[in-house]
């Protein structure tokens, strides 16, 4: 097993190495709670590396000139048909059998696809949400090489459906600081600007 604290620094650098093969976008999108995620919508655990993507339909566009929205990371807007694609950045697991399974907060499979070897780096499914909640997309690789159960290893990402979340408050912290800063720059004013209008002493 790799050490965590080595996997975490190790971390970008695999990032940076998977870019040129991610099938799904890799731009700033917006992830959970309203966090920007800079290198789209990445999950990792000990064990895997994955870029995940939700896309909907928008039912007010023609039928003739439907086109797929722009990628969604874990917060989902409404219930219904769902198409969601993981990007596995694991070059090994690429070769090795993929399962994806999305529970609901009661802990019941709603969606199984079967096995599938992710042989372009990709498994994409459809997905008919039914109902508001809070999803779970379980991704477990059939990983012969760590003898541990797919279940152990599962890597976890956490949906959100049909559900408006509130942007994170400022912390007082940071308004205070903003505060002290605005007196400090006007207080800064008040002293200088008189000083370097006054006239100078012939």
């Amino acid at each position: 097993m790799i050490p965590r604290n080595l996997f975490v620094k190790a971390l970008p650098l695999v990032l940076f190495a998977n870019v040129t093969s991610a099938s799904i976008p890799l731009a700033p999108r917006m992830g959970a709670g309203g966090k920007i995620d800079m290198f789209g919508c990445m999950h990792t655990n000990d064990y895997y590396i994955a870029n995940f993507a939700a896309y909907q339909l928008d039912p007010q566009q023609p039928k003739s000139a439907r086109t797929l929205q722009e990628p969604l990371c874990q917060e989902i807007p409404k219930v219904g048909a769902t198409q969601i694609t993981v990007d596995m950045l694991d070059r090994d697991v690429r070769h090795k059998p993929v399962t994806l399974k999305v529970f609901n907060s009661d802990k019941q499979v709603i969606f199984e696809a079967p096995a599938t070897v992710a042989k372009q780096g990709y498994i994409s499914s459809n997905i008919n949400f039914p109902a508001p909640g809070h999803y779970d997309l379980s991704v477990m690789v059939d990983d012969q090489d760590l003898n541990i159960a797919p279940e152990k290893s599962a890597l976890h990402i956490p949906l959100t459906v049909a559900i408006a979340v509130p942007a994170p408050p400022a912390s007082i912290g940071n308004l205070l600081a903003i505060v002290l800063g605005v007196g400090a720059f006007a207080l800064g004013l008040g002293v200088l600007v008189p000083r370097l209008l006054k006239p100078k002493a012939a």
